[in-house]
């Protein structure tokens, strides 16, 4: 009997096909598979629900809880066991993406064998190897080598398939990646892959490979990769705000290279992670205290949960123009000693992505200018029940979050999230210039984020150890709120000087990442908002982050590896 395939894949044909006769008088229940695969729409409905299933494993803006970028708030939880190490073999970083690995293949083996047109066969083949990579990646990244299958498992197969080598598992991540670039178009309907995604994802993949793998021809990958991205002439950096603070800007930027749009259709506040980003305030003594509702009065209420907010520790990244006209630390400037109130001190002038990733004392949050300091209208200490609604930081976050309606969680909202951007390839290229020895290549490619999304006049100009630290400091607040960008990069650095990991020494000789140790830090304002402090703080709970190496490969689950005796443990990972 032939396998059904039901109306979930069918849903996303019929926004496409509505008036296709087949669709209108068919029952959309279930089509068989020859049905599906006979009909080039059809085919296509089928592309669309893996692309929504694949894009959205890089769409958790909570993985910044993993580093000291971001603090779990009341209602948040996000990775707190990780952060704190307090995991052992059991954990499940994301070992089950074999049912989307199996639908690629699925894909790859029927669209090989069918009559569409050359062009919708190309470009459909080219995106199920881009997805294949993008689902392979995705572990490679997690647990090192893979289980590598390239075709449709039946019950006569062997299942117990062992992993394959971490250079194996890349080797074959870019392969595929290579597959896809050959097939597919350069132009492509919005949210779907071209040439320019396959090139940019081959860059990230290979950038991370030449750590793990300690081999300089990754890096030589990434600088091809990219001299092909720009050659297309296709992509350009556009405004911070226009990528992260209106929809409208975000999906038509051509910044951007892949995106996943969410349709306002079918999609609600709560549906977002803006729900987890905005407090819950509004001026009743239930929520607000008496002395912040006196003070700070709101003009209209908050209905979000925030689950996490931003730390002093990713805001001390954002520099700032001083009066002599050079970028530095905040607490460097003249403005700190000269000036009368906290927004003069510190937040005025700043890296312009400050302004479009923080809600700081004294900004406009929606309709209402916001206070964080002490009795402030979005204080945790000033809101109902301690903390429970509000940061602990003095922080929230903007990025991510449009304005221009009132978030309300059963409300409808399009929603954008960037899985491929040109700034990042920039910055990818830059690190692999640096790995190789190519310092004016990478002052070159530092320079067009930093000058154009953060609003500095003077170019990066730094030479050695310190352009490696204006290099990491530009990555983190270029590319917050990114795909864990924060933490995979962290790892990435910290393995290169680790020397790789095929041979697992890394596991006890390997360098433990300061980072993602010890206590994140807050900022604490006194109530008439001129004095302010730095103040530690620990994430939910009560831990500080804690690292040992051998996190530089999360456990293979062991209930797979008690399924699988064929599975090897990554090292360090026996209790």
């Amino acid at each position: 009997m032939k396998k059904i395939l039901f109306l979930t894949i069918i849903g996303f044909t019929l926004l496409l096909t509505s008036c296709n006769k087949v669709l209108d008088t068919k029952p959309l229940d279930k089509y068989t598979e020859d049905q599906v695969w006979g009909n080039a729409s059809m085919a296509k409905g089928y592309m669309n629900t893996l692309y929504a299933n694949v894009l959205g494993m890089y769409t958790d803006l909570s993985q910044e809880c993993l580093t000291k970028n971001a603090q779990n708030q009341v209602w948040g939880g996000s990775y707190t066991s990780v952060k704190a190490e307090q995991i052992d073999r059991t954990y499940n970083a994301g070992w089950g993406q074999y049912g989307n690995i199996r639908s690629c293949n699925l894909a790859i083996s029927k669209l090989t064998a069918s009559k569409f047109v050359e062009t919708d066969k190309n470009t459909m083949l080219g995106e199920a190897y881009f997805l294949r990579a993008m689902v392979n990646y995705y572990l490679v990244q997690r647990f090192g080598g893979i289980q590598l299958i390239d075709k449709v498992l039946t019950p006569d197969d062997n299942m117990y398939i062992p992993r394959a080598s971490i250079k194996e598992s890349y080797d074959f991540v870019l392969n595929d990646i290579k597959l896809a670039a050959e097939k597919l178009p350069a132009s492509n309907e919005r949210g779907r892959a071209t040439k320019g995604a396959a090139y940019a994802l081959a860059m990230r993949v290979a950038l991370q490979g030449g750590a793990y793998l300690n081999d300089n021809s990754y890096y030589q990958q990434v600088i091809s990769n990219g001299d092909l991205l720009f050659a297309l002439n296709k992509y350009s950096l556009d405004s911070y705000f226009n990528l992260f603070n209106t929809f409208g800007s975000a999906v038509a930027s051509n910044e951007q290279i892949l995106i996943l749009e969410q349709s306002k259709i079918n999609t609600t506040f709560g549906g977002t992670p803006m729900q987890g980003l905005v407090t819950n305030v509004d001026n009743s003594l239930g929520k607000l205290s008496s002395a912040a509702m006196s003070k700070h009065p709101l003009v209209e209420s908050f209905e979000g949960w925030c689950n996490y907010a931003p730390t002093q520790d990713l805001a001390d990244d954002y520099l700032v123009t001083d009066a002599d006209g050079k970028e530095k630390a905040w607490d460097q400037t003249s403005y700190v000693t000269t000036k009368k109130n906290i927004y003069q001190k510190i937040h005025s002038n700043r890296d312009l992505r400050f302004y479009s990733t923080f809600i700081y004392d004294s900004c406009m949050y929606f309709k209402n200018l916001a206070f964080t300091r002490a009795d402030g209208n979005v204080t945790a200490p000033s809101l109902g029940g301690g903390a429970t609604n509000g940061s602990t930081t003095g922080y929230w976050f903007r990025k991510y979050v449009y304005f221009d309606a009132k978030l309300w969680y059963a409300d409808n909202t399009p929603y954008c999230y960037s899985i491929l951007r040109l700034g990042e390839a920039y910055l990818n290229y830059a690190e692999a210039a640096i790995k190789l020895g190519n310092e004016a290549k990478a002052q070159q490619y530092i320079t067009k984020t930093y000058q154009t999304h953060g609003g500095f006049s003077n170019s990066i100009t730094s030479t050695g150890v310190d352009l490696w630290m204006a290099y990491t400091r530009e990555r983190n607040v270029e590319m917050v709120l990114e795909g864990g960008d924060r933490y995979w990069s962290l790892l990435r650095w910290g393995m290169q000087k680790s020397g790789g990991a095929v041979n697992g020494s890394y596991v006890t000789a390997g360098f433990v990442i300061p980072e993602l140790n010890g206590k994140m830090r807050a900022m604490s304002i006194d109530a008439q908002g001129v004095n302010f402090n730095v103040v530690s703080i620990n994430e939910k709970g009560g831990s500080a982050l804690v690292f040992t190496p051998k996190r530089y490969l999360f456990p293979v689950p062991y209930d797979q590896i008690q399924k699988n005796s064929k599975l090897v443990q990554n090292p360090g990972w026996t209790q």
